[in-house]
């Protein structure tokens, strides 16, 4: 099992610092997320704080998870990607994400599209992105992007080794849609709490294991190889705050994710048993990863 870690919020003045020490603590992979903020947290640009982890480090492997496609051209976003594969040596995997936040949306002016058009645009981005990532050209006519990138024109840099494409998708469509245009796929879990334009708390606890394992099928029926990952919002500790966290979740999946680092380590591990090889763990209770470190990785 892979275990990725999203930088926190506590550490988003400092990514390279954070990454070498994510490095230096034996995890997989560094994760930097793509929003303007989340309640009080404003985030670092996705590709800038990128770019510092790659270059604050020498062995661990990158990504965005997942840069916004409500908020980005998907030729910036393969870009972007190029350009930070070439900065981290080979070790970047570009995500690219169908978007959620409402709220961003609205307060920068840019219209909020309901899921349906949501997802249809996710599609034709992931196209166009997987064209210049290849290739650096695209040639592309769709509902949302109108994409000429041919003869002498070029999205550079170019390079013999371009970084994976990493998708995310949670709905029957998303899957079938996103899965053969990728070269890596991870699960969303939660996928229904925000399909409403926010996390809904009480839509999360209702997510089963029986879910993640439909997901699982539909994504082996269209590629049994791909490598699956999955998104897990995690607290761990052995405290009131984590108490709480887990008593919201009741007896939902993902309220195995929230107690004792040693139960959520063993939860953890047990998801290879669905077919998953990669985590990436994002903190819902601040000190998570550092509480799970000594054990996953040990």
């Amino acid at each position: 099992m892979e275990y990725f870690v999203n930088m926190p919020g506590s550490r988003f003045n400092e990514p390279g610092t954070w990454a070498k020490e994510m490095e230096d603590a034996g995890w997989h992979g560094v994760c930097a997320s793509d929003h303007l903020w989340v309640t009080d947290h404003p985030y670092p640009h996705v590709f800038v704080a990128a770019t510092q982890m790659a270059c604050s480090t020498s062995r661990i492997k990158i990504t965005s998870s997942f840069c916004n496609n409500l908020f980005r051209s998907p030729v910036e976003f393969a870009q972007g990607a190029l350009s930070v594969q070439q900065a981290a040596q080979g070790r970047f995997e570009a995500g690219l994400g169908a978007g959620w936040a409402e709220a961003e949306m609205q307060a920068i002016g840019i219209p909020y599209p309901g899921p349906p058009e949501r997802i249809g645009m996710y599609i034709e981005a992931m196209n166009i992105a997987g064209q210049i990532i290849k290739t650096n050209q695209c040639q592309f006519s769709g509902d949302y992007y109108q994409i000429d990138i041919s003869g002498d024109s070029f999205v550079g840099p170019r390079l013999e080794n371009p970084p994976a494409l990493v998708g995310s998708a949670g709905g029957p469509r998303g899957i079938r849609e996103i899965t053969p245009l990728v070269d890596r796929i991870e699960v969303k879990a939660s996928a229904r709490s925000t399909r409403g334009g926010a996390i809904d708390l009480g839509i999360m606890a209702t997510v089963t294991e029986d879910e993640v394992k439909r997901s699982i099928e539909r994504v082996r029926k269209i590629n049994s190889d791909i490598p699956i990952g999955i998104f897990i919002l995690t607290a761990a500790g052995d405290n009131e705050a984590v108490s709480g966290m887990k008593a919201m979740m009741g007896n939902g999946f993902l309220g195995n994710f929230m107690g004792h680092p040693a139960d959520v380590a063993f939860a953890l591990e047990s998801l290879t048993d669905l077919g998953i090889g990669r985590v990436q763990l994002t903190e819902f209770a601040p000190g998570s990863q550092d509480a799970l470190a000594p054990v996953l990785l040990a």
